[in-house]
């Protein structure tokens, strides 16, 4: 009977360490063929797929070598090492200049040019040659201006006695000079002269002068007084820039038009 207990009790044994093998074959296959987990979530595995080994193997000292299964588990549960921060370049945003639509550029400074010269030319008599040359020395882009002057010329050269304090006074001194020969004689009747004798009006300065000295002679009081007479010129001021000189030839040529008048260089003002 015992013997009989002892061969079940061996069999069973038997059967139970084929059976362990069997899961241990089978259970390889399927732990390598599980699924990729989530990030996060921690896979489960045996005491020896972590390096634990058995209790048999732990009893003997001898740590078992960690399958395949385990070092892929074990890189798997090894969280990636953040990148240093040097290494992580954050964009950087460009800086844009700020255009001020407000402030307009500097403008630029002029130029300075040489300094202008000026002239004049005249004298004209009429009006209409004045404003005929004008218009053609504007042309040429010179300024003109005009400039009326009066100009006093001797007409003639008087001679005459002052006046008297009556008529009368004045008709004897008449009659008494006719009876010596001299004529053109005559009593002025108005003005600041009146009761003056005129002795003549002469246009050469040399025949007033002869008769001047021939009445005096004679112990009168002989005046001799010039006559003017009085005419408006027109003359034409010009001034050249200093940029536009070269039209000094031109302006030249302009001026030999009009006869009786002289070009001239002036002091600009």
């Amino acid at each position: 009977m015992r013997i009989i207990f002892l061969f079940f009790l061996l069999a069973n044994a038997g059967y139970f360490y084929t059976q362990s093998d069997w899961f241990n074959d089978q259970l390889a296959p399927v732990i390598l063929k599980q699924q990729n987990l989530p990030e996060g979530v921690e896979r489960l595995s045996l005491l020896r797929e972590r390096g634990l080994g058995t209790l048999s193997e732990k009893a003997n000292g001898k740590a078992a070598e960690p399958t395949t299964t385990s070092k892929i588990s074990k890189k798997a549960e090894e969280p990636t090492p953040a990148p240093p921060k040097e290494a992580v370049k954050k964009p950087v945003a460009q800086k844009v200049a700020k255009v001020d639509t407000t402030s307009r550029p500097a403008k630029p400074e002029p130029v300075k040019s040489a300094k202008p010269a000026c002239f004049t030319l005249g004298p004209f008599r009429k009006t209409s040659t004045a404003k005929h040359a004008d218009e053609a020395i504007s042309i040429l882009g010179i300024a003109v201006k005009q400039r009326q002057v009066s100009q006093r010329r001797p007409r003639g050269y008087w001679i005459y006695l002052p006046a008297f304090k009556t008529y009368e006074a004045a008709r004897k001194q008449v009659n008494a000079l006719q009876r010596k020969g001299l004529k053109d004689l005559f009593i002025m009747g108005k003005g600041q002269h009146k009761n003056a004798v005129s002795l003549g009006l002469f246009k050469r300065e040399g025949a007033a002068d002869e008769r001047f000295h021939l009445i005096k002679k004679m112990g009168l009081s002989v005046k001799k007084e010039t006559q003017y007479r009085v005419r408006k010129l027109i003359w034409l001021d010009m001034t050249v820039p200093g940029n536009k000189t070269s039209t000094v030839a031109s302006l030249t040529e302009v001026a030999d038009k009009y006869s009786r008048t002289s070009l001239s260089q002036r002091k600009c003002e």
